[in-house]
């Protein structure tokens, strides 16, 4: 049988038998892109079976574990250093080794980017002990504290908005991260801004990303942010403004602020698209001082600040605070 380029445990037997007799470390792994080159049940369980002979559990005790996502197989030796880094839940874990399992698998990860986790039929006995980075659909569902009962050393989180959200519910679970740094918000598009996110207290942040909220802040929601401790002890922020004006409002009233990345709507650069298409001022891009909107900033802003357009994207302004 094939498996998709795969060694199968049976040449690899005779190999070491024949010409490595005396060989007693043996490490082996091997990815394919799943997409491209997909297994069945049938192949991964038969691949498998060619390292379960006596030559690999009994007499030289090396094991062997399978792993699949949506987008790769591995098949890799087990190790004892063994640490899962990919940030979503393998769909596939098979192993040769009685004493490797799914639950030891789970105590090894570090960061969770699968806001589905909690939607799958998970075992309840499973839980993330060291968890520094993790990804959470809101509202928070209660099997959630079953599996991730301590969050004391994690430092980043995303929280998706995908539905409405309790207020007290996440103020319960901000308080079980007392050491967060970096905060993503994203949102449906279709639900308003849930600016009572704002009442809520939160640890230190220093990295706040706010656009993925599809949201554009205009100078209220500004001033209502800036009040916030979410923003207390922010560092770098990016989000989507309104105008100007908003900007204005972040960057004197953020104590701590260093990094402002800003993007306006698409109205509002609409005119400037159009001269550059007709090149009335073709030196828009990468001109500053051709600007209306960088002369504005750098007119309203503190001397402090350095003020740009990404070349990359007419929408973003960038600001650095010394």
């Amino acid at each position: 049988m094939k498996y998709c380029n795969f060694i199968d445990g049976y040449p690899l037997e005779d190999l070491i038998r024949n010409y490595l007799p005396k060989l007693r470390t043996f490490r082996l792994s091997m990815t394919n892109l799943f997409l491209m080159r997909p297994m069945t049940e049938e192949q991964i369980d038969a691949l498998m079976n060619s390292f379960r002979s006596s030559f690999w559990i009994d007499e030289n005790r090396w094991f062997f574990r399978c792993m699949a996502d949506e987008h790769f197989i591995r098949f890799r030796t087990v190790s004892n250093a063994f640490r899962y880094r990919r940030m979503r839940l393998p769909r596939v874990f098979k192993s040769t080794d009685p004493q490797d399992n799914i639950e030891r698998l789970y105590t090894t990860m570090n960061s969770i980017s699968d806001e589905t986790l909690l939607d799958q039929p998970i075992l309840s006995k499973i839980f993330f002990p060291k968890l520094y980075s993790l990804s959470v659909k809101c509202p928070i569902n209660d099997q959630y504290w079953s599996m991730i009962s301590n969050l004391h050393q994690a430092s980043s989180l995303s929280l998706n908005f995908s539905t409405g959200f309790s207020q007290s519910e996440l103020q319960t679970f901000l308080n079980r991260v007392p050491h967060l740094r970096t905060l993503t918000i994203y949102q449906n598009a279709s639900l308003p801004f849930p600016m009572s996110l704002f009442n809520c207290t939160f640890p230190s942040i220093h990295y706040l990303y706010l656009q993925y909220c599809n949201h554009y802040f205009n100078e209220e929601d500004c001033i209502v942010l800036t009040q916030s401790s979410l923003t207390s002890q922010c560092k770098q922020l990016e989000i989507l403004v309104k105008n100007r004006q908003s900007i204005k409002i972040l960057v004197n009233n953020m104590i701590s602020l260093c990094s402002l990345g800003a993007r306006f709507p698409d109205e509002n650069i609409n005119e400037i698209i159009n001269e550059i298409i007709n090149e009335i001022r073709p030196s828009r891009m990468c001109n500053n001082v051709d600007d209306e909107d960088i002369q504005w900033l750098v007119n309203h802003l503190p001397s402090t600040c350095t003020i740009s357009r990404d070349p990359s994207c007419i929408n973003d302004i960038q600001i650095w605070i010394k």
